[in-house]
């Protein structure tokens, strides 16, 4: 195994232990290579945000934490089609304003999904074109609250600002006000 492929293989494993399979690889180098990948993704989903708590008291106390915290901490009220607009119009001076911050943010649902890792978030109309609307993430303990919802209602969340991906404001962090 070349030290490009054994450095590639350290820092990402996700991308390049596939080259192992590839003729003129040892079977201790598959099975490292491959053992590696196991131990950064299961770090990954260990170490991964949002996690589900069990039992419905944990749930509760949570929601309860989340609510107090939010009561304590100043908490700037934005429309879903504010919050696009700043992003649009500067993301720098959007994220000074937006990024880290508590935001009640009132909006229209587009959208219903969930990511990768199978959290809830909703989408928002008023973002500058339907690719690009304001996405809001739930952690998992409100995949009912998410699943009674529909396009066309209109919802107030308490979420943390996190800035944008292309343009997309990202918030996260979403619990339902009131």
């Amino acid at each position: 195994m070349g030290i490009l492929l054994f450095l590639g293989i350290a820092v990402v494993p996700v991308v390049f232990v596939w080259f192992l399979l590839r003729k003129g690889h040892s079977t201790l180098a598959r099975v490292l290579g491959f053992a590696w990948l196991g131990l950064t993704l299961a770090l990954a989903v260990i170490d991964a945000p949002d996690s589900v708590n069990s039992g419905s008291d944990g749930v509760h106390q949570e929601a309860q934490t989340q609510r107090s915290a939010t009561r304590e901490v100043e908490v700037l009220e934005v429309s879903a089609a504010q919050l696009a607009s700043a992003y649009d119009r500067n993301t720098v001076a959007a994220d000074q304003k937006y990024k880290g911050k508590r935001l009640k943010v009132t909006g229209v649902v587009d959208s219903i999904n969930t990511d990768l890792f199978g959290n809830p978030y909703i989408t928002m109309r008023g973002g500058v074109n339907q690719f690009m609307e304001p996405q809001f993430k739930l952690s998992r303990q409100y995949s009912d609250y998410a699943a009674r919802l529909a396009p066309g209602m209109r919802v107030t969340l308490i979420c943390t600002g996190r800035g944008d991906v292309i343009k997309t404001p990202m918030s996260d962090n979403c619990v339902p006000a009131g």
